[in-house]
């Protein structure tokens, strides 16, 4: 009798877990269900800066996208509380500008297709913000804080930044291994930039996202188009010709660009004319 009771019991249990599991599962899909249709945040559609208290298929779109990005909330098409606390997290993630709102520059990074606009900040490019910022030894995301010297093949890894210079990339450097020699600045192993390794740190600092990736000067030059009237923030390569140049500063006007020039130096403010043979101004 006993045994017939515990039986019955647990068959009672086992039915109620079924239930409620059954309830949950329809308001889930009850809540995906009444979710508008994700509709892409850089199409006309879309308002331009999409924020808190909007309920559209806009933000069904920008919840998909965070949650792909590590965010874990409701796509219900709500800016709530949570969307906003998620928006913040990934624009202080990605270099942007931590307000909450889903304008131009932070649609461009969760989307991935599109260009961003070119940033701007105080009458002043961010690109030659965070230039020089990096050059006045201030702390950025992937360094310290402190000048941050040249290496051959730094800040070329999966993730911009500086990294470990390495004599032996790209069919080896003399001056490289010379200050290996020696222990100097930009030895083998110190964590360090080279000149499109800097170029890409800044760009994806100010862009929110890797821009260039981990190539070097012929890769970003291919990402670029000339320009006949430089303003600051644009790049300037230097070589025999565009098909393979030498060396990249960012220009910062008057005649100056910040680069990581050569073994033995640091992130600094250059003359153009150091640079070499001249090749033009880029734009990104």
């Amino acid at each position: 009798m006993k045994l017939r009771r515990r039986i019955a019991r647990l068959e009672i249990i086992a039915a109620t877990a079924v239930a409620l599991a059954g309830v949950g599962l329809a308001a889930g899909t009850a809540n995906a269900a009444s979710a508008p249709a994700p509709i892409k945040l850089t199409s006309a559609q879309c308002p331009a800066d999409i924020s808190s208290g909007q309920h559209s298929g806009c933000v069904t779109e920008l919840q998909e996208l965070l949650n792909k990005n590590g965010a874990h909330i409701a796509v219900d098409g709500d800016f709530g509380p949570a969307t906003l606390a998620a928006v913040k997290s990934y624009q202080s993630g990605h270099g942007l500008s931590v307000d909450g709102i889903v304008g131009p520059d932070t649609k461009a990074a969760l989307d991935g297709t599109g260009t961003p606009p070119p940033p701007t900040g105080g009458g002043q490019s961010k690109v030659v913000d965070f230039a020089r910022a990096i050059e006045s030894g201030k702390a950025e995301r992937g360094w310290g804080g402190g000048r941050v010297p040249y290496g051959w093949d730094g800040g070329h890894t999966a993730s911009p930044g500086p990294s470990p210079a390495d004599c032996a990339a790209d069919g080896g450097d003399q001056a490289c291994f010379n200050a290996t020699a020696h222990h100097t600045l930009g030895h083998n192993g110190q964590i360090s930039v080279d000149c499109s390794g800097f170029v890409r740190w800044v760009y994806s600092l100010a862009y929110g996202r890797d821009v260039f990736g981990p190539d070097g000067t012929s890769g970003q030059i291919a990402k670029t188009h000339r320009v006949s009237s430089p303003a600051a923030g644009d790049l300037v390569f230097f070589g025999t010709n565009a098909g393979s140049p030498e060396h990249v500063g960012i220009y910062i006007g008057g005649g100056k660009m910040i680069d990581a020039l050569d073994t033995g130096t640091y992130v600094e403010t250059d003359s153009v004319s150091t640079g070499g043979r001249l090749i033009g101004y880029y734009r990104y």
